[in-house]
């Protein structure tokens, strides 16, 4: 997302210990410094040693880590990049393959799957990128679901414009609105893997949660980007504005800015959020993309990065 119209917003804020609930998923994983690293049990480990990625998704079910990488070397008003790399990579045997995606941005955890993210105003259909399966909710242009794909979240078509999204809805068929149009960005919200639990917010609206079949409830956020992460738990996890000054050296690495750096946009932290609480609160204070990981999962990727050429 670009996030270079927002004013920058320089402060000295405090990153405190934040204590997760009663979570069956206490393990996540973020990107730093366009690298993989997970957090579990209070250990912090690199997983990736490349540099450039820009965005990634693990499977749990399919135990599969997707990443994508691109020639994107500046931020800011203008982005010089090149056609995106998707990598994908199985955890249990090492093995891995490449292909291209044209229109690909990204690719996220849901439906047991990891799902492509395309450029543009999106489709009745979204692929695999570990199996290569094609799946369609329709009249859903967006959709998640839980593992069993048995519960589908989705936005429908706006029946006046074709080039805007419609409504949130519920429902392998439409059933139940959860959220009007302009309160949900269409690639940015999701589902937790049992299905009852949906989270959703847009650049000017809230971050918001329905845990089914109660009622949403919502909270204030500053710069948010990435999809976010929703646990069973009703945990969220998002890439959201810290309120500090950070130094871009690209799009995928920045930090506080030192010696001879000028602060140059908001840096980025992974927020942690539920029911019940009353703001955001950072669990890293720098990083994006983040995704609940279980412990398993979190041990396979540790595994497959020991193996890894250049791991250390």
């Amino acid at each position: 997302m670009n996030r270079s119209n927002r004013p920058l917003l320089v402060a000295i804020i405090f990153v405190p210990v934040v204590c997760f609930g009663q979570s069956k998923e206490p393990c996540f994983g973020f990107l730093l410094k366009g690298d993989v690293t997970s957090v579990c049990e209070g250990k912090t480990s690199q997983i990736t040693h490349r540099g450039d990625i820009e965005n990634f998704a693990v499977s749990d079910e399919l135990s599969s880590l997707a990443y994508t990488t691109s020639r994107i070397t500046k931020r800011g008003a203008t982005l010089a990049s090149g056609p995106t790399t998707v990598t994908v990579a199985n955890l249990k045997t090492g093995t891995s393959k490449q292909f291209y995606g044209a229109r690909t941005t990204g690719v996220v955890s849901s439906c047991g799957k990891m799902l492509e993210i395309e450029v543009g105003s999106g489709g009745p259909t979204s692929t695999d990128v570990v199996t290569g399966e094609i799946l369609s909710f329709p009249p859903y242009v967006f959709f998640r679901c839980s593992a069993d794909r048995r519960v589908v979240a989705g936005i429908l078509p706006d029946p006046a414009n074709g080039n805007k999204h419609g409504d949130l809805y519920l429902g392998v068929h439409p059933t139940t609105k959860i959220a009007a149009a302009d309160d949900v960005y269409p690639h940015f919200f999701n589902i937790s893997p049992d299905g009852t639990k949906i989270a959703w917010f847009n650049d000017n609206r809230p971050l918001c949660i329905v845990s089914l079949p109660g009622q949403a409830q919502c909270v204030d956020h500053s710069a948010m980007s990435d999809p976010v992460s929703v646990n069973n738990s009703g945990e969220v996890l998002v890439a959201d504005g810290t309120g500090e000054g950070c130094f871009y050296k690209n799009a995928y690495d920045f930090s506080p800015p030192r010696r001879g750096e000028t602060a140059n946009d908001e840096c980025l932290g992974i927020g942690y959020w539920k029911l019940g609480l009353k703001s955001i609160e950072f669990v890293e204070p720098i990083g994006w993309n983040p995704q609940w990981l279980t412990p398993r999962t979190t041990a396979l990727l540790k595994k497959w990065s020991a193996q890894q050429p250049g791991s250390r």
